[in-house]
């Protein structure tokens, strides 16, 4: 009898995901895929690279159907308030301690309009998780005072994302470059 592993090592999560069908794949299922990769140590801290003044996103494996990154947080670094233009996420804190914000649409407003109110708030601590389905708007933040690294997987890559605001109606779609020397320029 073989007895299904909780655990996924790279390349059983590559496989699965592989296996999965991008059209069928649920947020739920990335989810379950994402809490049972097991990474080492050394894999993850060999991408941990941080930027002095914005988070920083380090490439650790892609494919056409999504990415895996390791981010980098020193205290008060945050994202915008965005979706992520129809991908998937899922969110593992490897260290330190994530703040997770949700966002939707102001009452009143069609979904994927601003402005946006935050309507949860959590944090997420090592081994932990959280992320958004295609439609959903979060940001996130290192309100702690100690260096935050996650794990995050997109589905499919994220090439752009759209960013919203609390205070106007107005939105930016907004393209995403994966290296840091990118990103900081």
């Amino acid at each position: 009898m073989n007895e299904v592993s909780p655990y996924l090592s790279l390349e059983g999560f590559l496989f699965e995901m592989s296996r999965e069908p991008l059209g069928s794949l649920t947020h739920e299922r990335l989810m379950d895929l994402t809490h049972r990769l097991t990474l080492s140590d050394e894999l993850i801290e060999t991408r941990a690279c941080f930027a002095a003044n914005t988070y920083a996103r380090n490439l650790v494996c892609r494919s056409a159907d999504f990415e895996l990154l390791v981010l980098c947080w020193k205290p008060g670094h945050a994202s915008t308030i965005h979706d992520h233009a129809g991908s998937l996420n899922a969110i593992r804190v490897h260290r330190g301690e994530l703040t997770s914000r949700v966002f939707v649409a102001a009452a009143g407003r069609p979904a994927g309009t601003g402005p946006v109110e935050l309507v949860a708030e959590e944090r997420v601590m090592p081994g932990g998780q959280t992320g958004v389905d295609h439609d959903g708007i979060h940001q996130l933040v290192n309100t702690a005072a100690e260096d935050l690294v996650t794990l995050h997987v997109y589905a499919p890559p994220l090439t752009e994302l759209v960013v919203y605001s609390t205070d106007s109606a107005e939105t930016e779609r907004r393209p995403l470059r994966y290296t840091l020397a990118d990103d900081l320029a």
